[in-house]
This record gives structure tokens, C-alpha cells and sequence, in this order.
């Protein structure tokens, strides 16, 4: 019974049976079955396409197929129409399928060797006796045989491996009966270059089970095997990094499990073992703050590393230090799970060495505000105030003042208070030694101390009137040269204790105090001292005034009468014995003389106090005293006065004329100057006074070493009284300039 479907079973009219050569069987027999994959294809008879459709069971076996295909209508008015008949065409068909599947089988074969050929690894084949059959192109590349050599050659021979003389891998399969895969050995290629390679290895069989031959498979793994090298050493490189690292390298993943840690980091947590910190302790218990681990967490997570992340840690006896953390976050390829990795560097010595920093800073603070203090004011009490608070400050202290003790009284007063109650000067503060002794030696007895750079710190106890609160201050001793001057009292927490540095700044602070507070004294007995000798002088240069306008007006009332009378006496002895012993000539000569005399005594009283200058004023008496010099000396005066509307204070014009004679005459006596320049201008709020000559001029700076500098420093001295500015302008060679300024102003006087 044919398994055909029945529209394949049906006759075809004869008429129908020479179209059939042009159509195909889907379309002669109106076949449905779309997925037939004869369905719709062209120039391709039926029976030679595998699987059709035309049956109920589908088969890919052509002679199965042929014998379905005997019966079917389509087939059967296919072969009437062949002109051969039924057997020719039949048999045309058998060699038509012979040469279809010649032709794949071929195809095939050579799909197949190329493929081996294009394998990257290197492929033989072997028969029975282990000689090569097939030898691609990788194995001719790994080994340097071609192929034509290698074929017929054992495998030994061409892998030259002295392990294949007593261990050859495909003996080893055959016996095992197994295929052996992945195993690693050294070969030499012909030019005895020596290649590590991994092969797999298989053997062929019959039918029968015999032995047919082998395939082998093997790969050049040199880059490999250099790769591992490469990473063998990089990691024993990074295992010397992480062991050799002063610096604490951990892993932890984000449970806060501690993965890994270096010797260093065992170390600075003051643990004894890797195991101790791996086996069941947590990176949070690293943390001072068992918050800081979230934050920590918190910050990597924002970019996915931390750089110089600054935390408190505590190690195993619960010492704390400064860390920073440079941490990476990753993802574990073969956990999946979040990870960090970094290193964790111990700053607490850095920490330490920043505040000493600062506070060297906040000290050379303290030190410039006591300077800006003293470039400002040398008031002593204001120095004493910026002192101390500046002090407090950069001890961290809450209050504190200064003492001042007066040995006179036996006293101790409170000079300078920070934060300390104040009280009203009638009612006096108590200030209590600890020691009886030290306060008896030096407050009572005022006993002079040895110098030395420092005094232990002693306490004393200060109440304020009317208060039953004792304040207890720790104190530091002011002195001068071995005498005490006052001592820092500072309100100190009893848990506090001073350092090296902070008591050598605040004995540097007392000696500078004691210093300080024994110069304000001398500078102010210096002021003293120089308002007495400013006093004096100018009452000496009052008197020296008033003494030359007395001598002046005696020499012109006294001895002017006198020789008046001595010349009238000689007018009437002529008169009377003029002819007697030729006396005339005599008389007369004697008259020359007391007239000679006369001019000189009138100069010189108009040169000690000319009455000129206090009738009519500075410039008549000075315009007066010019040509007087002219009319004796080459020397060429040029005169101004400016801006006097008015006279001004009689004194300041006495002054102004001695400063006028005084450089006239230096410019006379020892310059050799041919030209003198004077102008006084009246120029509000100042006076100022010019003079400048073209003479040889001298060193300035050795005023008071000759006799011109007497008068140099008399006009200075004057000047200074008159709160004016002195400036003096020469060199050897260069001429001489002087250039006065007084103020005019209400406490000079001046109109």
C-alpha cells in the first residue's frame, strides 16, 4: 500500500501528461503544503530534495523516498513523457542523485579542510602507527615543518618532545580509552626554538573498535604563558608594595568585612596578627565615631573614590589618631559584590605638628600685637592690656590679669584684668600668696633676685572686695635685672597643665614686660629730664637775649655819653692850649680815635641787640645788617621776605635774626662762598626760613666736632624749642643749604 498522500495517487489525463515537463509537481497536483520544501521551488525535481512533504511521515533516505516516489502520478506521467521510458528515465534519475551527493560529499570534504585549515590551533591526524596523515597550516606555523614533510613522519619526530619516548599521549588515550584534554609540555620547532603548548588529544576507531588512528589537537601558548609570567610577577611586585607599604593598605567589602590588610596596617592598629583583624572584627570598629564609617560610606558613593578623607580612628587600646583614607570602590567580578580597596595614612604627628604651627602663630601674633602696640603708643598700661588678652587668647584661657607691685607700699595692685571683676578704687582687691615666704621676699622685703632666664610659676589667691569667691591664678614673675616688678596671674583649670613652649612664652612675655614697664619709667624720666633741660634752655637763650640787649644798651647809653664827654673835654682843651707845643695835632689824632671807637662800640651793640629790630621789625634790621656786610665784603647777598603783612612775635623775630647772622656769618668765615641766598616766606601754617650759599660746604655729619657746628647746633637747639624741623643739606665741595620750619600756631604765639 503506497504511504503517498492521495492528491499524488491520482491519474492524470493523458492529454495533461506533455505539460508536465513544464510544470512542477506542486502546481500540476495543487498541493497546499506551503512548508514542503519542494513548495514553490523551481528547476529542482522533487525526489531529489530531501524531507518533502509527499508522505505522511517525513524521511531524509533517498531509496525510502524513490520507492514512494515509483507510485506517485506525478513521477509515473514524468517518466511517460521521457523518450528513454520508464527504466531510462528511472535510471537517469538514480545517476542524476549519485552525482548530487558525489557532489555534496566533495563540498562537504572540502568545507572541511578548510575549516582545518583555517583552525588557529595547530591539527595532525595520525593512522595506526602514529604517522602523520593530515598537518594544517597552524601546525606547520607552530613547528616550522610543512605539511609535505610532516605527512609520514611519527609525531614524535616532528614535536621532538622527550616525553612522547615514554609517555606518547595517544598511546595513553588508547589505552585509557578516553580522549586526554589540555595537557601542557614543551616542544622544539625546527629551529630548535623552545614552544610551550597545550593539546587535546583522540583516537579513531572502526567499527570493529580497532585502532584507525588519532587527531591532535595543540595551541601555542607562549603569549600566554608570558602573560602568566607577567601577572606572577606583578603580583609578587604588588605583594612586596602592600607588605613593604609604611602606610595601611586594606580590602573590605561594603558589610564592612575586613578582606585584607598589610603588615603595616596590623601594625598601626597596635594588633598581633592578620587573623585578629580578618577573623570577625569590622572596618566600623576601626572609627572613633562608629558613625564615621557611613560617612565614609556616604562620600565614596558620591564619586566612587575618596582622596585625603580625613577621620578619627581608635586603635585597639582605644588610642585615637588622625587618619587620612584614599579609598576606590569597585565591583567584585566574581562576588558581584561592592568592594573598597585603599590606603590609610596615619597624620597624627602631622596633626601635632600643625597645631604646634599654629600655635607658634597665634605666639608670633602675640609678639607682633605687642609690637604694633609699642610702634603706636608706649603707654604703658594700653601694652600691659593688649598683653594680656592676647596672652589669654593664645593659651585658651578664660581670664588672667597683671599685678604690679609697689614696694613702697608693700603692695600688690591689679594693673591690667581680663574677665575679672572689676572693683571701685576705694575698695581695694586682696591678692593672698601661697607661699608666705616668696611673697615676704619679694613683695615685703623687696629683695633683689638672681638673674636668671626663667622663675618657677607660683599661685596666688585673689579676692574681690566684698566677694567671698577665691579665684585661684597661676602666677609668672615680671623682673628687671634681679628685681621684681609685678607678676601674670592666670586663672588656670586644675586639669591643665603648661608645656614647654607655652611657660617659655610667658617667661619670654615677663621679660619683655619687666623691660617694657622699667623703660616707660626711664623714657618717662627721660621726658622729664628733657622738658627741665628744654626749660632751661630757653631761659638761657632769654637771658643770653636779654643780657646782650642790657650790655647793647649800656654800651650805647653808658659808654656812648662817656666818650661824648671825653670829646667835648678835648674841644675845649684845644680851644684853650690848641696853639701851645703843636697840642692841636695831638688833639686831633685822640679825637680820630674816640670817633674809631665810638663806630665800633655803635656796631657792636647793633650786632648784640640792633634797636632797629625791635622798632621797626625783621626786615628794616635785616635789609640794615646786609648793607653793612657789603660795604666790608665781595661777597653777593640776595634777600627776600614774603608774606609778612604784619609783624609777628618778637621772639620768632629775634630768632629768625640770629638765624640770619649765624649763617651769614659761616658763609663769611669758612665757606669762601661768592654768593649767599636767604628768603624767609610767611606761609600758613609755618614759617620757613632758607639759606644756601655756593662755598665749599663740609661734612654734615661732623656737627659738633668745630666751630661752626657751635652755631649749627644753637639754631637746631632754638629750632627745636619752637617745636620747628632743622634740615641740613651739605658736602665737601657742594655749598650749604638750610632749611627751617616753624609752626605757626596758637601755642607758638604768632599773629
Amino acid at each position: 500500500m503506497s504511504l503517498l498522500l492521495e492528491n499524488h495517487l491520482v491519474d492524470l489525463d493523458e492529454k495533461l501528461i506533455p505539460a508536465t515537463l513544464e510544470s512542477l509537481c506542486w502546481e500540476l497536483l495543487h498541493c497546499t503544503n506551503v512548508l514542503c520544501p519542494a513548495h514553490e521551488k523551481e528547476f529542482v525535481d522533487c525526489w531529489l530534495i530531501p524531507k518533502t512533504h509527499c508522505t505522511n511521515f517525513i524521511g531524509d533516505d533517498f531509496f525510502h523516498k524513490l520507492g514512494a516516489c515509483l507510485t506517485c502520478s506525478y513521477f509515473v506521467a514524468r517518466s511517460k513523457s521521457h523518450p528513454g521510458g520508464w527504466n531510462d528515465f528511472v535510471s537517469e534519475q538514480l545517476h542524476g542523485y549519485h552525482s548530487l551527493a558525489l557532489e555534496r560529499i566533495y563540498q562537504k570534504e572540502e568545507s572541511f579542510v578548510e575549516i582545518l585549515n583555517r583552525l588557529p590551533d595547530g591539527l595532525f591526524t595520525t593512522d595506526h602507527e602514529l604517522r602523520i596523515t593530515y598537518f594544517n597550516p597552524a601546525a606547520e606555523k607552530i613547528t616550522g615543518f610543512s605539511a609535505d614533510d610532516a605527512v609520514g613522519m611519527y609525531c614524535k619526530d616532528v614535536l621532538k618532545n622527550s616525553i612522547c619516548e615514554y609517555d606518547c599521549v595517544l598511546k595513553r588515550t588508547s589505552l585509557e580509552g578516553r580522549d586526554i584534554h589540555n595537557c601542557e609540555y614543551e616542544i622544539t620547532n625546527i629551529d630548535g626554538k623552545k614552544i610551550p603548548i597545550i593539546c587535546s588529544t583522540s583516537i579513531f576507531r572502526n567499527e570493529a573498535g580497532q585502532i584507525t588512528g588519532g587527531l591532535e589537537i595543540f595551541k601555542d601558548i607562549t603569549e600566554i604563558k608570558q602573560l602568566q609570567q607577567d601577572i606572577q610577577q606583578r603580583e609578587r611586585k604588588y605583594r612586596r608594595i602592600f607588605e613593604g607599604s609604611h602606610d595601611m593598605i586594606y580590602a573590605s567589602n561594603l558589610a564592612g568585612r575586613v578582606l585584607d590588610v598589610n603588615q603595616a596596617g596590623i601594625e598601626l592598629m597596635g594588633y598581633r596578627s592578620r587573623e585578629d583583624i580578618l577573623d570577625g572584627l569590622n572596618a566600623r570598629d576601626f572609627y572613633a565615631d562608629p558613625t564615621g564609617r557611613d560617612r565614609f560610606i556616604s562620600a565614596i558613593k558620591r564619586q566612587g573614590f575618596v582622596k585625603d578623607y580625613e577621620v578619627e580612628f581608635q586603635k585597639q587600646d582605644r588610642t585615637r589618631m588622625h587618619v587620612l583614607i584614599s579609598s576606590r570602590m569597585y565591583e567584585n567580578e566574581e562576588s558581584g559584590e561592592v568592594e573598597f580597596v585603599g590606603i590609610i595614612k596615619d597624620i597624627t604627628e602631622r596633626k601635632q605638628n600643625e597645631e604646634t604651627i599654629r600655635q607658634r602663630n597665634r605666639e608670633l601674633s602675640l609678639v607682633n600685637g605687642l609690637a604694633v602696640a609699642l610702634n603706636h603708643s608706649m603707654d604703658v598700661n594700653h601694652i600691659m592690656d593688649v598683653t594680656l588678652e592676647k596672652a589669654v587668647h593664645v593659651l585658651h584661657l578664660e581670664r588672667g590679669g597683671i599685678f604690679i607691685i609697689n614696694h613702697e607700699t608693700k603692695k600688690v595692685l591689679l594693673k591690667s584684668r581680663y574677665n575679672i571683676p572689676c572693683t571701685a578704687p576705694e575698695d581695694p582687691d586682696e591678692v593672698v600668696f601661697r607661699d608666705t615666704l616668696l611673697m615676704k621676699h619679694i613683695v615685703a622685703d623687696g629683695s633683689e633676685l638672681a638673674p636668671e632666664a626663667s622663675f618657677p610659676p607660683f599661685q596666688v589667691r585673689y579676692r574681690t572686695a566684698g566677694s567671698q569667691t577665691n579665684l585661684w591664678l597661676t602666677c609668672f614673675l615680671i623682673t628687671f635685672k634681679g628685681r621684681s616688678i609685678g607678676f601674670f596671674g592666670l586663672s588656670v583649670p586644675p586639669e591643665r597643665v603648661f608645656s614647654y613652649h607655652e611657660i617659655h612664652l610667658m617667661v619670654s612675655l615677663c621679660n619683655f614686660l619687666g623691660g617694657t614697664i622699667e623703660n616707660n619709667k626711664m623714657m618717662g624720666m627721660i621726658r622729664q629730664h628733657r622738658q627741665e633741660l628744654r626749660r632751661l634752655t630757653e631761659k638761657l637763650f632769654q637771658s643770653q637775649e636779654e643780657e646782650r640787649r642790657r650790655i647793647a644798651r649800656e654800651l650805647h647809653d653808658e659808654a656812648g655819653q662817656s666818650l661824648t664827654a671825653v670829646k667835648l673835654g678835648l674841644d675845649r682843651l684845644e680851644e684853650k692850649y690848641g696853639d701851645l707845643c703843636h697840642l692841636g695835632d695831638e688833639i686831633g689824632e685822640i679825637r680820630k680815635m674816640i670817633q674809631r671807637t665810638a663806630t665800633e662800640i655803635r656796631q657792636m651793640s647793633f650786632h648784640l641787640h640792633p634797636t632797629l629790630l625791635s622798632d621797626l621789625g625783621l626786615e628794616p634790621a635785616l635789609n640794615l645788617y646786609f648793607n653793612e656786610i657789603r660795604k666790608h665784603s665781595d661777597l653777593e647777598i640776595d634777600f627776600h621776605i614774603i608774606g609778612f603783612d604784619c609783624r609777628i612775635k618778637p621772639d620768632i623775630e629775634t630768632v629768625l635774626y640770629r638765624f640770619s647772622q649765624e649763617t651769614l656769618t659761616n658763609a663769611l668765615k669758612y665757606s669762601g662762598a661768592e654768593n649767599f641766598h636767604l628768603s624767609i616766606i610767611k606761609s600758613y601754617p609755618r614759617i620757613i626760613f632758607l639759606a644756601e650759599d655756593d662755598g665749599v660746604g663740609f661734612d654734615a655729619e661732623i656737627i659738633g666736632k668745630d666751630k661752626r657746628s657751635l652755631g649749627l647746633l644753637g639754631m637746631r637747639e632754638r629750632t627745636s624749642l619752637l617745636n620747628g624741623t632743622f634740615l641740613l643739606r651739605s658736602t665737601p665741595g657742594n655749598g650749604t643749604r638750610i632749611r627751617i620750619e616753624i609752626p605757626l600756631n596758637e601755642e607758638s604765639g604768632d599773629e
